[in-house]
């Protein structure tokens, strides 16, 4: 059984945003990629959107290529709209059959929208300049906000750390241990480091859901160069103490990871947040050491995939 080393009063205030409601089934706080595995609904079938937090946040792949099927699109409807106007609307242009007047109104569109105007083909009644005069200004609207949001992305400072797999339940001196390494996976510094972790487990007694902050070997370091073996030691004043793993298994267990740190390239605080869940811990292991290659100018390489690795030990805890 968990050790109650909180009273009611700090109980209450270890609670951490997620509420104290005990659910029947498993839940998951934060997704691994430190995203809040949390949809806030605006009602039963519409879940809020925030159409400029998601374009800054989705990957560089899935932006880029939005931008492009948006641009396709785009020219494509006023393709249509100009062949049903009619091609023979169109100075310069060489008319042939359909699909050869679509594509040159294709490409007079792309030439319209980014306002380019290379001038072969224009417009020849007043009805096809004021359809390309709304296409240009749509374009100089468009392409603002893409760089904008292009901008936003590149000097959005961000914490891009990388964590091991697993969690870690291993041998830590004379007791056992709660740990994970992170490491920072950018070419940039991150200076005061802080860490957090937080245990959120089902109480069986109060069908309530508890919050545990747990006390470490150390929350704070001042450089992050290489990485870090966050620690918790399960002593007799851990909510961890006497804890088996079925127990974090039946208790729904989630250890919620909270680091805070300071970038010196934008010299701005930046967090980063990540979980694992009792399915993602592994007992009796421990991290196999990362392998630190020194070079002739004086320099220490590592290799961040050496980070994920452990080996089981002999024995039980």
């Amino acid at each position: 059984m968990i050790k109650d080393v909180f009273n009611n009063k700090k109980r209450e205030s270890a609670e951490i945003g997620f509420g104290t409601k005990n659910y029947n089934e498993s839940v998951r706080f934060l997704n691994q990629n430190g995203t809040v595995n949390v949809k806030r609904k605006v009602s039963d079938k519409h879940i809020g959107f925030d159409l400029y937090h998601w374009l800054l946040g989705i990957n560089w792949i899935q932006f880029f290529l939005l931008v492009f099927v948006s641009y396709v699109v785009v020219n494509t409807l006023f393709a249509i709209i100009y062949f049903l106007i009619g091609a023979d609307k169109f100075g310069g242009l060489a008319l042939g059959n359909d699909s050869e007047n679509f594509y040159q109104l294709f490409f007079f569109s792309a030439q319209t929208l980014t306002t380019v105007g290379y001038g072969h083909i224009f417009p020849n009644s007043v009805l096809i300049s004021t359809v390309s005069s709304i296409e240009s200004m749509l374009g100089l609207m468009g392409f603002a906000l893409v760089t904008g949001i292009l901008y936003g992305r590149f000097s959005k400072p961000k914490a891009d750390l990388q964590y091991s797999t697993n969690g870690l339940i291993a041998p830590y001196k004379t007791i056992s241990g709660f740990m994970f390494r992170v490491a920072n996976k950018k070419q940039n510094e991150l200076i005061e480091t802080e860490c957090q972790v937080i245990l959120a487990i089902n109480n069986t007694e109060t069908k309530r859901r508890d919050f545990h902050f747990l006390d470490l070997e150390r929350s704070k370091i001042n450089l992050l160069p290489l990485t870090w073996t966050v620690v918790h030691p399960i002593d007799e004043n851990s909510p961890l103490y006497g804890v088996k793993e079925t127990d974090l298994n039946q208790r729904d267990a989630e250890f919620i990871i909270l680091i805070k740190s300071i970038t010196d390239t934008y010299f701005q605080t930046v967090y980063s947040r990540m979980s694992y869940k009792y399915s993602e811990m592994v007992w009796n292991a421990k991290f196999i050491p990362m392998r630190q290659k020194p070079h002739l100018d004086g320099s220490i390489s590592i290799n961040l995939n050496d980070i994920h690795t452990f080996e089981k030990m002999s024995g039980n805890l």
